[in-house]
């Protein structure tokens, strides 16, 4: 069991009722819900049942070990992959109930961070930005040119500058920043970050986690972020929830997390 009193692991449908009501008055509306989900590969449980939700504006980190599922929610969340039970919503909707016309237009919703980029190698930087526009919206080439500059501001690159270099001429830190830029040109109202610090040097990370932040705030987004790295998570998150053995077995803010009680947590952050 979890150990605060704001207990997302198990979900009621009077609970669901409960912050429903809750959010027409002071407190935000929830944004992604997640109810018993589950998933296994080749007889292998991943994910035993979990459940959690993020309210608009709030970031929720999940911390786990490498290999322990992580990844896995977001594809999820995405529909990249389908659970065997349980359900997401995104606004109150079932994805997993969803025709692949009707999961497309959901994901215009949201924005993906990769843990490795996954720029387009043949592409130059202003395509690879300008790659969402082109794919679901209907813009003139002067909109878009506008928002990708827009966005690589927001990211602190210059679009006159690198806009027509390929990503094998960028360094990590580049590539981090040109990814987030193609996740958020299409203003999303969620963001993904998948090991959004992994494989940067400690500099990089933290200007990278600073970014998050600072784009957390001013885009005023609902943010998912899930890594191993325990500072980045600590810093960029309102909620955070660790996750062990395909169960989610602590939630709580930074500052509970700190201080918990549960051995494998303080064991984990320390």
């Amino acid at each position: 069991m979890m150990e605060d009193d704001h207990q997302p692991m198990r979900v009621s449908h009077s609970d669901t009722a409960n912050r429903t009501a809750a959010a027409s008055g002071a407190e935000p509306p929830v944004v992604l819900e997640v109810r018993d989900l589950s998933l296994a590969f080749d007889g292998n449980r991943v994910l035993n049942e979990i459940s959690f939700w993020v309210r608009e504006g709030e970031a929720l980190g999940i911390l786990g070990a490498s290999g322990v599922g992580k990844s896995t929610i977001l594809k999820l969340i995405l529909r990249l992959l389908v659970p065997d039970g349980g359900q997401i919503l995104i606004d109150g909707e079932d994805i997993n109930q969803l025709t692949f016309e009707e999961v497309l237009k959901v994901r215009q919703k949201m924005g993906m961070v990769f843990q490795a980029s996954a720029l387009f190698d043949s592409l130059s930087v202003y395509e690879n930005v300008a790659f969402p526009l082109r794919e679901h919206m209907r813009l003139r080439e002067e909109e878009v040119a506008a928002r990708v500059r827009q966005a690589l501001v927001m990211v602190d690159l210059s679009m006159d500058e690198l806009g027509a270099r390929l990503p094998a001429e960028l360094s990590g830190g580049q590539k981090k920043r040109v990814g987030i830029a193609r996740a958020i040109v299409h203003e999303p109202k969620i963001l993904l970050f998948d090991e959004p610090t992994t494989g940067l040097d400690p500099v990089t990370a933290r200007m990278i986690v600073a970014l998050m932040k600072r784009l957390e705030d001013e885009l005023e987004v609902t943010a998912v972020v899930v890594s191993h790295d325990v500072r980045a998570v600590m810093e960029v998150s309102t909620h955070i929830a660790m996750l062990k053995d395909g169960e989610i077995i602590f939630y709580g803010t930074p500052e509970e997390t700190m201080t918990s009680g549960n051995v494998y947590v303080r064991e984990f952050v320390d």
